[in-house]
């Protein structure tokens, strides 16, 4: 199928939910942070069905090592930053439209990619500490959507998910059976169609675009190397848990920029599965009701 069959299916395809008018109001606020009005930003939210219970509940469960209760989003802000409070509203409502049981591929285990999205957050989360990044937890909300594109294609086209499956349990690496499969195109197309139609903040499309291109990216350089190393950490971590081996490369230019080693990305791939079923024990979406 020719990429612009594809899109011509996006487009007309009634299976991928609409945003609601308070939703649409939230990303708004948010593609605008150096004005935002926190006070306000905080009704709007409280409006959001049970978005604020949601996120604070998730805030609250142990993995964000905070020392004391969070009460509030005005408290999130204070203890986590506003930037990280900004991309976890953002995830939560993503996750929460596109809910990965909206996919109807009969080969795609959505419980094992779900735990690659989380360990991409985790492994993001780790190489921001190593970075000494201040908003570390930014990019653990970063990782929970960075593979949008995936989600769509499980709702729209199916079958074609189910044909990459198929080559990727023989060992071709994912972008490449995509591109294969799709005539060029891949999630990253899909989801950056995706992030235009939701109106995401820019960085958000960055990430959902480039993160297997990461030399490509011409805005948020180093949120995309982040990203882009901490899923290729997460795909060998997810190739375990199917039982396969794509001899995965690291990008070594990306890799020199940020200042990771090897032994960087070693310690990470080893404690990497303790800490996701450590963060799939503490993070839920499932919650939040939109």
């Amino acid at each position: 199928m020719r990429p612009e069959e594809i899109l011509d299916i996006l487009e007309n395809n009634n299976k991928i939910p609409t945003i609601n008018k308070e939703i649409t109001e939230i990303i708004k606020m948010l593609k605008n942070t150096d004005t935002l009005d926190i006070e306000e930003f905080s009704y709007v939210i409280n409006r959001c069905s049970n978005l604020k219970e949601a996120i604070l509940i998730n805030i609250n469960s142990g993995y964000f090592k905070l020392l004391r209760k969070i009460e509030s989003l005005s408290d999130a802000i204070k203890f986590l930053g506003l930037k990280t409070v900004e991309k976890l509203v953002i995830a939560h409502l993503v996750k929460s439209i596109m809910p990965d049981n909206l996919g109807q591929s009969k080969q795609l285990d959505r419980d094992k990619y779900w735990k690659h999205c989380l360990g991409t957050s985790v492994a993001a989360n780790l190489i921001a500490e190593k970075l000494n990044k201040a908003d570390i937890y930014k990019y653990f909300a970063y990782g929970l959507i960075h593979d949008l594109g995936v989600v769509v294609l499980d709702v729209c086209v199916p079958d074609l998910i189910d044909k990459v499956m198929e080559k990727q349990r023989k060992g071709m690496h994912q972008i490449i059976a995509e591109r294969i499969v799709m005539n060029g195109f891949t999630h990253e197309d899909a989801g950056r169609w995706q992030c235009i139609r939701f109106e995401l903040p820019d960085d958000i499309r960055s990430i959902v675009e480039y993160h297997h291109r990461p030399l490509l990216a011409k805005k948020y350089k180093e949120e995309v190397y982040i990203l882009s190393i901490a899923d290729s950490i997460s795909n060998v971590y997810y190739e375990n848990l199917l039982a396969i081996n794509t001899k995965h490369v690291f990008n070594k230019k990306v890799m020199d920029e940020l200042g990771i080693s090897k032994d960087d990305l070693e310690e990470i791939i080893d404690i990497l599965p303790e800490k996701v079923e450590e963060a799939s024990r503490q993070i839920n979406f499932n919650m939040l009701s939109i």
